[in-house]
Parts: structure tokens; sequence; C-alpha cells
């Protein structure tokens, strides 16, 4: 089933696979990039008359790919974290990642944090009122893992099996990858889970400390449509980015319909994540490409209005 919402294309790159967006306070959009000799961090201006993508900065060759983003100040005017490390098959070089301080005025890295003993670092969210303080999605590991930017202290906030990857799905075709996008909203931390196919919350502190019990509110209908990265409107109703190719909505009360994309409508390449304009009234979706096609299609900026 496909449903049709209203939508406009921004922007395609050429080659890369773009993993994450995040919006900035002025409205231009800020990208994470996979699949290429080396990380590449972008800004594209959604309101230009030309879209054009612009690098803010590459990295070494031991970085291939990178992932989260996150701001480090309340108001995102200038420091950002971006998590990344040596690609491999649905996960990274063990050792190889890290959260990478990235200065959009003068485009440089400031400082790098190395996060041991972990196969993934995903999705990733300041906390509101410790914005220093970073939670990173270990999607392999099944964790998510407590960053602070200032003591460079990195800690294990929770375990649990329902972070990771379903062992009884490792033979299906599944990605064996378990929590994905996440993102915190008043009291609690949301996540998904692309191996089990569920979008949970859990409460928490200030601190980002669990004091609650994870609570599923929504389950893909098929395992083979995966969710990905997601985000909020005004309402509280959350954006899934789904793969291979939709957009589904799923309401405060846990009623999930498809929002844009989905069945044979081709508009969306592989989503990957989703962000909300900064005026509330659309939301911008990245995709990964097509990497099967000759010569193979880039990841795409689409925005999609919420409300006709």
């Amino acid at each position: 089933m496909s449903h049709t919402a209203a939508s406009a294309h921004i922007y395609s790159f050429p080659a890369e696979f773009i993993e994450n967006l995040h919006v900035l306070p002025n409205g231009t959009l800020l990208l994470t990039t996979m699949k290429s000799s080396t990380g590449h961090l972008y800004t594209l201006d959604p309101k230009a008359p030309e879209p054009k993508a612009k690098l803010v900065t590459s990295f070494d060759s031991n970085v291939t790919a990178l992932t989260g983003i996150a701001p480090l100040s309340p108001y995102g005017d200038d420091l950002y974290a971006v998590s990344g490390g040596l690609h491999t098959s649905f996960a990274f070089e063990r050792g190889s990642m890290s959260v990478y301080i990235v200065s959009l005025k003068t485009g440089t890295v400031v400082d790098s944090i190395p996060v041991p003993d972990t196969a993934t670092m995903n999705g990733m969210a300041a906390l509101p009122h410790h914005p220093h303080l970073l939670l990173t999605a270990d999607s392999i590991g099944g964790r998510i893992l407590s960053i602070d930017t200032r003591t460079r202290k990195v800690d294990v906030l929770l375990e649990d099996s329902v972070l990771g990857p379903d062992a009884n799905n490792s033979s299906s075709g599944i990605p064996p990858i378990g929590i994905n996008g996440l993102r915190v909203r008043g009291d609690y931390l949301y996540f998904t889970n692309s191996n089990r196919g569920t979008l949970v919350r859990i409460r928490i502190d200030q601190h980002g400390s669990p004091i609650g019990k994870p609570e599923v509110l929504a389950r893909s209908p098929d395992a083979l449509q995966i969710y990905d990265d997601f985000t909020f409107d005004n309402e509280g109703n959350a954006y899934l980015a789904v793969h291979s190719t939709a957009i589904f909505k799923v309401t405060p009360d846990g009623v999930q319909t498809v929002f844009a994309g989905g069945g044979s409508d081709s508009i969306f390449k592989e989503p990957t994540s989703v962000a909300l304009a900064n005026d509330g009234k659309s939301i911008y979706v990245s995709t990964g490409g097509n990497f099967r096609a000759t010569p193979r299609e880039g990841g795409q900026v689409i925005q999609i209005q919420l409300s006709t």
C-alpha cells in the first residue's frame, strides 16, 4: 500500500549514501554520509533557489562513515557532535569509533573522544538539561552509551534485550541492527530497533538514567519493512523512515499508518532519517540511494508537507 503526501525533491547526491540529517537553527540541513572513502559532513540549504551540498569537513582514512548528529549547545550555534569510524558490513571495525566535535564556523574537527569496545554507534542525542551529555545507540551490542563531552568519560547507560537484534532473525535476511534511531522528548527516551521492528520508549531522568521499563509503542507490520531513524512533530506524532520506500506515522496513542511512499511508490530510495523543519509544518527525509543501479544513485533529500 502506498500513500501520496505533498512532497518536493530538494537534492540528490551523485553517489553518496546519506545516513542522517539534522536541521540547524537557521533552517540549513546538516548531513552525515556512509559508503565513501572517507566520512563527509555536509550542509544543504533547502530554501536556496538551487540547493547544493557544501562540504563542512572530511575525515581521514580511519573514518569511512559518519552516523549520528547532536548539537552541543542549547541552541546549536556552532559545535556539533558526530559519530563515525571504519565501516564494515552493517557494523564498524571494533575500536575504530569516536565522537568527533566539529565547529561549523571553522569547518574543523576540534576534538575527538574514542569510544572503545563497540562495533556500532548509530543514533545520537544530547540531553536537553545537560547538552554536554550524549546518548548513543550501540546497535550491535544492544546498549545505550552515555558520553560526557567535558570529562570524555564513556559509560554503559542501559543494556537490555529490547535494545539488541533478535537471535531468531539471524538467518532471515534482516540486518543484525538493533537499536537505531534515538530521540529524547519530554521525560522519555524513544528509539527504534531495526531488527526487531519496534518503536520503544523508556522514562529517564535529567541525566538519561532509566527510571521505568521499556514500553513498545509500535511494531512494523512486516519484518522486511525495517524501521530506521525518526522524528516527532509538535503534536507528538512520530514519523519513521522505513526501508525500503516508506515513511510511517505513529500517533501518540500508537496508531500506525503509511504517511508517504510505500508499496510501488518509488519516491524514496532507502529512507534513512527524518527531521522536523523549524516551522513545524514539514519534515525532511534523507535516503541512502540505490546502490544496485548502474551507475549507482546517491542519496536524496526530500521535503514532505505535514498538512495541506
